[in-house]
């Protein structure tokens, strides 16, 4: 990626679309709002500042200096789903009502909750449609500047300019479902969203460039399946539509996307002929799953874009398109999935070229599909296409919007953990300053090596705290399970994590109607994690250390921290070493009062935990604590526990025979062990297995970690 050029003296805010670039650049060019008097420039940091900018008069420029979150309301305070929800929705409710073996296949729901369904969509909207006048240039003005969970609208206006901004998580929280909506060689029915990122309509001389546009970290992966159709919150990321003409797309970044670019509004339109006239060069298009683009009428110039990863097909070729395709390069993509016939009669591709080799896709795609054949000639020849290369020369091609820096602080442009998460890059250190941060945190696995670590040393002040439970209810309606109740869900390899707690405070006795009061603090799946000096707090499966599948290990360390719980407070299959840990095992009042771990180890897996050279501790009555029982998730007879306790001071609390059975599975069958251990709670028997020496040899941080060294 590169950032947007500047130097002494020069201001990209105010930078225009040189001649020849596309066709934004035809007749009197794209200017947005370089013209704009300095009392008309504008920086923003939240949603009513950016709201009030684009409000001012034209020319205007608006300079993003942060992560804007634009579900917040005028006093920055953030929005949910449940906040937007009107009249009586529910999801729940919404699928019970138009569950097809109640509803029907033949007609789109209508009624109470898809009147309500639509009034809180109109809520939801009110408050995250952006949109843009005449005469503007919107960019971003600093490494990681976006907006989170907008749609910027470019609709009846001509003259704009969107740069370097990064786009995130556009999500419709109330989607549709249309269960007419079939698509040729697809189950039946879809649900619909309503929002994109950046939508163009009626408007033209538009310039969008160097954006970067995302899901992350709320992919469309995670979604659900409801009806047997994915539960898509998410509509396009660029959409020029509905009669738009004289666009420019140039070096943007769209990633991880199903309907990534439509142009053109429906195989009917009476407006749509003559225009859509748009340039789509040097972008890349990297997993999005189509539309890249799905073009209907428009004479549209797709050239040196760069193509990476699986996709259902590229260039849609709708009714009266003319795609001129030149000079492409594709990655890792068969060549018959780059075009797909959507009633169109022909498409140019020259010059393009898969894995290296020079291909004719529409011969791919004729070949592959002999009943839907396209001619090789659209019936036009671009002249706009300042910088045409060979599609050799972009294979290390610079796009997307200037990412954020390899530092970021919290606080600082980014008003939330999650924001500078968002923003951040791969290998980046987050610095977290003193206070309570009440949010739920994501890291994606694409965020690997990144770092979040505490200002001050000292872990108590630093807090990133939620009360998430198994039963707490979603936005939506529906509730969170184990996993979902996390308040930091941690996939990413190479974390690290220093001076800060992560605590779930979800209170039993304030929810008597949550029964299942499993509430976690972290769900860590990553493979070498590196967890120092941290502490994490809650009560019933506080620590979930995990890994994505059962087939992959993960291996993460804990050292110097505080880990605090009652029942199964460690839990899950990860390799994980737990060395210099102070580990507090809380007072329910019962016997038991509860367990300190619950691993699920696999078979296959010859460590699971290993707790070393700390101290479990606790104000339990003598007797009334184990250390642990076998998990078996599911009833996988594959989940064989696996824990050592070893060089370890435990408390009175500890019972004499510490391990106990766990769902009809006996203790036996796992792998438990000890060696020597201290305190009151240590003890020797048959019912304590303990190591030989020489197996101990076996069970030592460095055969656990197996090759990597933490330090």
């Amino acid at each position: 990626m590169v950032s947007l050029p500047a130097h002494a003296g020069h201001d990209p805010a105010r930078e225009v679309l040189p001649a020849g670039d596309g066709w934004a650049s035809s007749g009197p060019g794209t200017t947005g709002g370089a013209a704009a008097p300095a009392s008309n420039v504008h920086e923003v940091r939240t949603r009513a500042e950016l709201v009030a900018a684009l409000a001012s008069p034209a020319p205007r420029i608006v300079k993003v200096r942060a992560v804007i979150d634009a579900n917040t309301d005028d006093t920055g305070k953030p929005l949910s789903c449940k906040d937007y929800a009107t009249d009586g929705y529910t999801l729940p409710g919404y699928l019970a009502a138009y569950d097809p073996a109640v509803w029907g296949w033949e007609r789109e729901p209508e009624g109470p909750l898809e009147d309500a369904r639509a009034a809180s969509a109109k809520r939801q909207e009110a408050t995250i449609a952006l949109n843009v006048g005449s005469d503007t240039t919107i960019i971003g003005a600093g490494p990681g500047a976006g907006i989170t969970g907008g749609s910027l609208r470019i609709h009846g206006v001509r003259n704009v300019i969107v740069r370097n901004l990064t786009f995130r998580d556009t999500r419709d929280c109330f989607p549709q479902w249309d269960p007419t909506d079939n698509s040729p060689g697809s189950p039946p029915g879809n649900w619909n969203s309503l929002y994109d990122s950046v939508s163009v309509q009626k408007s033209e001389h538009v310039w969008v460039d160097h954006n970067t546009f995302t899901d992350e970290p709320n992919v469309d992966s995670t979604q659900p399946l409801h009806f047997g159709r994915p539960y898509q919150v998410h509509d396009g990321q660029l959409d020029i539509t509905s009669a738009a003409d004289l666009v420019t797309v140039s070096r943007n970044i769209f990633s991880e996307h199903g309907k990534t670019m439509l142009i053109g509004s429906s195989n009917s339109s009476t407006t749509d002929p003559g225009k859509l006239r748009v340039s789509v060069h040097h972008n890349v298009f990297r997993n999005v799953q189509e539309r890249a683009p799905r073009v209907r009428f428009g004479q549209v110039h797709v050239y040196n874009n760069l193509y990476e990863g699986s996709q259902v097909y590229s260039w849609g070729v709708g009714v009266k398109s003319q795609i001129h395709a030149q000079n492409n390069l594709i990655r890792g993509i068969a060549p018959e999935k780059i075009v797909y016939n959507w009633g169109g009669t022909a498409i140019t591709d020259t010059g393009n070229l898969v894995d290296g080799r020079p291909t004719s896709l529409v011969d791919a795609f004729n070949t592959a599909n002999p009943e839907k054949k396209l001619g090789t000639d659209a019936g036009w020849t671009p002249v706009l296409h300042r910088g045409l290369e060979p599609a050799h020369r972009i294979r290390s091609l610079k796009a997307g919007a200037q990412p954020a820096g390899r530092h970021l602080v919290v606080g600082k442009g980014f008003a939330s953990v999650q924001a500078a998460i968002d923003a951040a890059p791969a290998g980046a250190v987050i610095t977290i300053p003193k206070g309570v941060y009440r949010e739920v945190v994501k890291i994606p696995a694409s965020k690997r090596g990144l770092t979040l670590r505490g200002a001050t040393g000292r872990a108590q002040d630093v807090v990133i705290d939620y009360d998430n439970a198994n039963g707490t209810r979603k936005p939506d309606g529906t509730t969170y399970g184990t996993s979902g109740s996390a308040t930091a869900t941690i996939a990413a390899d190479d974390f690290k994590a220093r001076d800060l707690t992560f605590r779930n405070s979800f209170d039993r006795k304030r929810h008597p109607e949550i029964t299942n009061t499993q509430a976690v603090a972290v769900k860590a799946t990553g493979d070498r994690m590196f967890f120092d000096r941290v502490h994490f707090e809650g009560h019933q499966d506080t620590l979930y250390a995990d890994s994505p599948d059962v087939t992959t290990r993960s291996r993460q360390y804990y050292r110097d921290c505080a880990i605090t719980g009652d029942v199964d407070f460690i839990f899950g299959r990860a390799t994980a070493v737990f060395d210099r840990a102070t580990i507090t095992a809380l007072t329910r009042g019962s016997d038991p009062n509860g367990y300190v771990t619950a691993a699920s180890t696999q078979r296959a897996n010859s460590h699971g935990f290993l707790i070393v050279n700390s101290k479990i501790r606790s104000e339990a009555p003598a007797g009334t604590y184990f250390l642990g029982r076998p998990w078996h998730p599911g009833g996988d007879p594959e989940a064989i526990a696996q824990v050592v306790v070893r060089n370890t001071e435990l408390p009175a609390a500890i019972k004499p025979v510490p391990w106990t059975d766990m769902s009809g599975f006996p203790w036996r069958g796992a792998r438990f062990a000890e060696y020597r251990n201290t305190g009151p709670g240590a003890g020797t028997g048959t019912d304590r297995p303990q190591l030989t020496d020489e197996q101990a040899k076996q069970y030592t941080k460095s055969a656990y970690l197996s090759g990597w060294n933490p330090a």
